[in-house]
């Protein structure tokens, strides 16, 4: 079960993604299911990411991560957190 993403820190959360700037090698989509982490510049005009990383949550070595620098991370969405499994 997901729920609409309503802003906030999406780091260590399971998010539906959304980017024109990248193809799942897994599933050939321009959406994405994983875990959500970032790391972040700060500035004296306020903070911008610095590399935003998709990390698959199968053991299976051949599912690899997303990982999208600089301007690659400004055509990003997150569209849903996971919440449960019913």
């Amino acid at each position: 079960m997901f729920e609409r993403y309503q802003g906030g820190s999406r780091n260590g959360l399971i998010c539906l993604v959304e980017s024109s700037g990248f193809e799942d090698r897994d599933f050939g989509a321009n959406y994405t299911i994983k875990e959500y982490t970032s790391k972040k510049t700060v500035t004296d005009k306020g903070w911008q990411h610095q590399e935003i990383i998709l990390l698959p949550k199968s053991t299976d070595p051949s599912y690899r991560p997303i990982i999208l620098r600089d301007e690659e991370t400004t055509d990003l969405q997150v569209i849903d957190v996971f919440k449960m499994v019913l």
